[in-house]
């Protein structure tokens, strides 16, 4: 045992399976070798009572027997053993089952996380117009829009820009080979949010399902835009080559995808795009970007403030508003007219529509870190300085949010 104390691991021992099974419950040890042949307690028995015991039944097994005949590790197995190893075993092998057991552990740990709530959300790509990797974009990311939700059991996509490619990579280390299904919801097709989707792996795992929802182009299907951008000209994938069961879906009203209900509204930017928003056991999340406000771009008249307080109805009450804040307010005088916001528009949208907690979303490429350090605090100081109680915070790549 020496070699795992060496290895970082703190080691308890129990002659027999009446003394482990104490020694298990004072101390909840996440990982255990059991020898199947102990004294005064079997090991069968002490896996059952492992299992059978609400505090205990995550613990991770590891029996050990100098019987090696199928039926024995077969039988180990149904009584609870996580991993079955024969003596005499070589402590390379003992230490590779440990490290399995910790990375099993964190894994239902991060999925357990991800179940007790409502929404669960990490931020694969946070940048607008286009990708801006290097040392000067560390902290908060330089990948394009990508957000994974998962909701229960489903795994979603919001947009599939850039980020796209390290949420695949992400999802299939989680997962293997198992066929998953997936949706993605798209809020327009310009590059910088569909570019990540021929880099994304699901999409060519054989058996796993994609459904893609946007709205249906000016001049062509949804299909035939995505199919466009891995044209042989420009992608040496094409669209029907991948493995996966691909199908879109253009949207007209409202869905209802299990508890959750989503909702779509179109925003004013050029071309088609629209915000989205996600309702299920009383949460409510909105993700609206590439949006400018109406009375900003056309003036002030009773027609832009009933559009811009339709946006604010829209996003009304949300417990999470990820929102497109491009601009500082100075940029925006000189690129008034290119269909985003400034970081003032956002949290006054927020502010009126009541939201609890406020992302500011796709950074303009010209931002640094620090620039965007420095936006998040005269976010924080307006606030103050109009009484606004909402919390605000930036988005960054691997950043997670939950609701």
């Amino acid at each position: 045992m020496m070699r795992l104390q060496v290895a970082g691991y703190e080691v308890l021992e129990a002659p027999d399976g009446e003394a482990g099974l104490k020694t298990l419950r004072a101390e909840r040890v996440p990982v255990i070798l059991l020898d199947l042949m102990m004294p005064k307690v079997h090991g069968y028995a002490v896996c059952q009572e492992i299992r059978n015991d609400p505090d205990l039944k995550d613990t991770y097994i590891i029996a050990a027997s100098a019987k090696r005949y199928p039926v024995d590790i077969r039988k180990a197995m149904e009584m609870g053993a996580n991993a079955y190893l024969i003596k005499p075993y070589e402590m390379e092998e003992l230490m590779e089952k440990v490290c399995e057991g910790f990375v099993t552990l964190e894994t239902l740990a991060e999925e357990a996380s991800k179940h007790a709530f409502t929404f669960w959300l990490r931020f694969w790509g946070t940048r607008g117009s286009i990708a801006t990797p290097g040392p000067k974009t560390l902290r908060y990311g330089g990948n394009t829009s990508c957000v994974e939700m998962r909701h229960n059991n489903r795994i979603f996509m919001l947009d599939c820009g850039t980020g796209a490619r390290e949420m695949g990579i992400s999802i299939q280390r989680e997962f293997g080979e198992i066929p998953l299904e997936i949706d993605i919801f798209v809020s327009h097709t310009h590059w910088d949010h569909i570019q990540g989707f021929p880099f994304f792996l699901p999409a060519y795992q054989s058996g796993s399902r994609i459904r893609v929802y946007s709205l249906r182009g000016t001049d062509k299907s949804l299909e035939k835009v995505f199919t466009g951008q891995m044209d042989g000209s420009y992608f040496p994938v094409e669209l029907g080559d991948l493995k996966s069961s691909l199908e879109f879906h253009e949207l007209e009203g409202p869905l209802e995808m299990g508890d959750m209900k989503v909702t779509h509204f179109g925003l004013n930017h050029p071309g088609l795009a629209v915000g989205f928003r996600f309702e299920a056991a009383g949460k409510s999340l909105v993700y609206l970007t590439d949006h400018e406000p109406y009375c900003r771009l056309a003036g002030v008249n009773d027609l832009n403030k009933r559009l811009d307080r339709e946006v604010d109805e829209f996003v009304n009450g949300a417990d999470l508003y990820i929102r497109e804040a491009q601009y500082t307010e100075e940029e925006y005088t000189r690129k008034k007219g290119w269909g985003h916001s400034s970081w003032k528009d956002a949290v006054d949208s927020a502010h009126a529509a009541g939201v609890k907690r406020l992302c500011l979303y796709h950074h303009d490429p010209m931002h640094d870190d620090i620039a965007l350090d420095n936006i998040l605090s005269a976010c924080w100081e307006y606030m103050k300085t109009q009484g606004m109680k909402f919390e605000c915070v930036m988005g960054a790549d691997m950043m997670e949010l939950t609701i």
